[in-house]
């Protein structure tokens, strides 16, 4: 958010905010949300892209091109667990492993 407060200024960083807090909502209240998909080839690990969940917000705070992905896991007890966000040019199977490996073992 620092980063994008610099290079967009401080209400695009806001209403960034504003998305993947309710994108993070929504994944807790129901972790395979429609168009969350398992990353290939990563036992465990979802991703869901934040454009898909831009109507979680009121229109005046939408992010116009999220560019972020947001990775993570269901544990044993059902209960999501965001491990990381990455970046929607980044290789997804290799940013899944990567903060996975960074997260350790599930709950």
């Amino acid at each position: 958010l620092l980063a994008g407060a610099e290079k967009w200024g401080l209400d695009a960083a806001v209403r960034y905010n504003k998305l993947m807090l309710a994108v993070f909502g929504a994944i807790g209240a129901s972790p395979v949300l429609r168009g969350s998909k398992a990353v290939p080839g990563v036992d465990g690990v979802w991703a869901y892209h934040p454009r898909l969940g831009r109507h979680l917000v009121k229109p005046g705070d939408r992010v116009g091109r999220p560019r972020h992905v947001v990775i993570y896991r269901i544990g044993r007890d059902g209960v999501a667990e965001i491990i990381g966000l990455a970046h929607e040019r980044m290789l997804l199977v290799e940013a899944a492993r990567r903060l996975q490996g960074q997260a350790g073992p599930s709950s």
